[in-house]
């Protein structure tokens, strides 16, 4: 018996995608549909599934979340309605990653890898993928009535206020995007750009200063100064963030 869970916010959605599996598959048990990441958090605290099928977009938040919080070692099957996370998902402990509405020809095919590869035997997506992937180089913006390219190199990080994202370049301008920090986060280099908070996707050139404001809270200094000047790394996010700058 594989014990497995769905995590998916439409109701729906998951009952369709419980009933598919078990018709794939009788031997893989649903033992829970779980509706967000807070839940999710809560139930992988102290539950080990043998599978995961998960959709990125929950009802609280990015199912990403998870990830920052838990350290999650278990295969993961994503089922998502976006393509442009991708990356992002193989970089986790992905065995497949299937566009909705999900077909029972891909699913068959995902639960035949998840049974090839097994939970030890996840492969590497990350290096397969990384050598291919073409990260974001230049925005295209509209400047009253003209259009103008920016160079990602040009810009030290980006900043959601009120609703709207803005690029904050090195010489001091700001410039609003379309763009959400999440889409961002999806099209930028790593290995350059950290999401540090809700509100922050930060360069590394742009980073000054980093000290401890108390014994579980990292302030950072950027520059150009930020409109809110005291800026911090999120609780959930200080291991990675540290593992980042170690890069």
């Amino acid at each position: 018996m594989i014990k497995a869970i769905i995590i998916e916010d439409e109701e729906i959605a998951a009952i369709r995608l419980q009933n598919m599996i078990q018709e794939v598959d009788g031997s893989i048990v649903i033992q829970k549909i779980i509706q967000s990441v807070k839940q999710a958090i809560a139930y992988l605290s102290s539950n080990t599934p043998d599978l995961i099928f998960l959709d990125i977009h929950l009802s609280d938040s990015n199912s990403f979340e998870i990830f920052s919080q838990l350290d999650v070692h278990i295969p993961i099957i994503f089922t998502t309605a976006y393509s442009e996370y991708a990356l992002k998902a193989f970089q986790q402990n992905s065995i497949d990653y299937l566009l909705k509405p999900v077909s029972m020809e891909s699913l068959q095919q995902a639960i035949k890898k998840f049974k090839k590869y097994g939970a030890s035997q996840v492969p590497d997506y990350k290096a397969i993928f990384s050598g291919k992937h073409h990260y974001k180089k230049r925005f295209l913006v509209k400047m009253s009535n003209s259009l103008q390219s920016i160079n990602v190199s040009d810009i030290a990080y980006f900043y959601s206020e009120d609703k709207v994202t803005f690029a904050k370049l090195k010489n001091g301008k700001y410039i609003p995007l379309d763009d959400t920090l999440n889409t961002l986060e999806n099209q930028l280099d790593p290995n350059y750009f950290f999401r540090i908070n809700r509100k922050y996707l930060t360069g590394i050139d742009s980073i000054t200063r980093m000290y401890y404001a108390s014994k579980s809270k990292i302030q950072i200094d950027l520059d150009p100064a930020p409109v809110e000047f005291n800026v911090f790394v999120s609780i959930e996010k200080i291991g990675k963030f540290k593992k980042w700058l170690s890069l």
